[in-house]
């Protein structure tokens, strides 16, 4: 039984021209494969911290217009964020809420927003991007049940 070489003993194969050219179109064309991977995953990771920071911002608000005039209600609202939105999740790294009241109305506004680093996209040359939602409770009356939730979120 003998083997078939395609080159004499000893010497190296060497790929064609046309076989470099076939290799080097493939690298070129995987580029925007790599890109549009990266994209995708980073924009499904984007889109799952968005709603869990928007479900935590709507926690956050209604808990704090549950205790509207409460002294201690930004303490409340800040425990119900940090628990629904823990620091880290899926990489993102919520910044402080901004909570801002009006008495006189019975409304409630919280802010919430997160920076979420990309992962494959940095390749790219995108570093992070940030992640806003905002809730607003309107409160009837000193006495009354919250009444009315107004979510607002962006990208």
């Amino acid at each position: 039984m003998s083997m078939y070489y395609p080159c004499p003993l000893g010497q190296p194969a060497r790929p064609s021209p046309a076989r470099r050219l076939a290799f080097a179109a493939l690298l070129l064309l995987l580029l925007p494969l790599a890109g549009a991977v990266g994209y995708g995953a980073d924009a499904v990771r984007g889109y799952m911290v968005q709603a869990r920071l928007t479900r935590a911002v709507d926690e956050a608000a209604l808990a704090g217009g549950r205790v509207l005039f409460d002294n201690q209600r930004d303490g409340h609202i800040r425990k119900f964020f940090a628990t629904a939105f823990p620091t880290g999740f899926l990489g993102a790294e919520p910044a402080p809420l901004a909570i801002a009241d009006n008495p006189t109305d019975g409304t409630l506004t919280v802010r919430g927003t997160a920076v979420v680093r990309s992962g494959l996209l940095r390749l790219l040359g995108f570093q992070d991007f940030t992640l806003e939602a905002r809730s607003v409770v309107r409160r009837a009356s000193r006495n009354g049940d919250v009444t009315a939730v107004v979510r607002r979120t962006a990208i």
